[in-house]
Formats: C-alpha cells, structure tokens, sequence
C-alpha cells in the first residue's frame, strides 16, 4: 500500500466517522439535557473522572475557582453519590476525591459519548460487512491503546 493510499482511506475513514457522528447527533444530546448537574460540577466530575484521584486543591486550579467553590461543587456531588472524600494516607489533612460507579457512569453516559450502536442499524448489514467492520472495529482500538498514556 502506498502512502498516498493511506493517506486517502485515512481521509475517507475520518469523514465517514464524523458523518456517522453527526447521524446520531441529537440523541448523542439527550443525556446533556436530561442531567441535573451544572456545567462546573460536570467539569470537576470529569476532572476527577480523568485523574482517577484528585484533591480539591487540584481541582480548584484546573476549574480556576475557589477552594470554597470546589468544597461546595464536591459536597454537591458526593451527595449525589458521584464522588467520595477519602484521607490521603500519607497526609491526613489532605482529601483525595475519586469518582464513584454512579459518577463514572454520568460522565460516559454525557461526554464519552458511549453510544450502543442501534440493532436496527446493524440488522441492515450483511454478514460480511459486520465481519469487516468488525475486523476494522477491533484494529481501531488496538490502536487507541497503543496510543493512550
């Protein structure tokens, strides 16, 4: 394969996938404006969610706010049962914030984008093209692994 081959499936791959995207769209919206969170509390629930253990003290810098407002953002959502406060082990006076299941799953539902492709869809593909798919599914995120830190 030359590299200007590759280089036109690779167009044609990354059209196709934002093409895709924008077919599922408005229902990609749905879980946005179905929560009850506010804007800086999904923020620091995604924060939390990509550090897998943060501080308030981080968490106030990455929001740019302050300490207090992270205290009440984290008392908001650990009532809500999304995160937890726990002592840092090697320093008492310090809280390490980690997320929960429920917050875990809030944030995959509202910004990862965890789409369940529709049965319908995939009902309309003939057995070789799934296998395909498939196929290049797979290839696709053995290479997002790789590239994840």
């Amino acid at each position: 394969m030359t590299d200007q081959t590759r280089a036109q499936l690779a167009a044609e791959l990354a059209d196709l996938h934002h093409r895709l995207g924008e077919a599922f769209f408005a229902s990609r919206l749905r879980p946005l404006l179905e929560t009850d969170l506010t804007v800086q509390q999904l923020r620091a629930l995604a924060l939390v969610q990509v550090d897998r253990d943060s501080t308030p003290q981080r968490l106030a810098e990455a929001l740019g706010v302050s300490a207090a407002t992270v205290s009440g953002i984290l008392d908001r959502l650990t009532a809500a049962g999304m995160v937890v406060r726990t002592p840092d082990p090697d320093d008492g006076r310090v809280r390490r914030v980690t997320s929960t299941e429920r917050g875990s799953e809030a944030i995959r539902r509202i910004v990862a984008l965890e789409d369940d492709l529709p049965p319908d869809l995939l009902n309309l593909l003939d057995v070789d093209d799934l296998r395909a798919l498939t196929q290049g599914t797979r290839a696709l995120l053995e290479a997002a692994r790789r590239l994840a830190p």
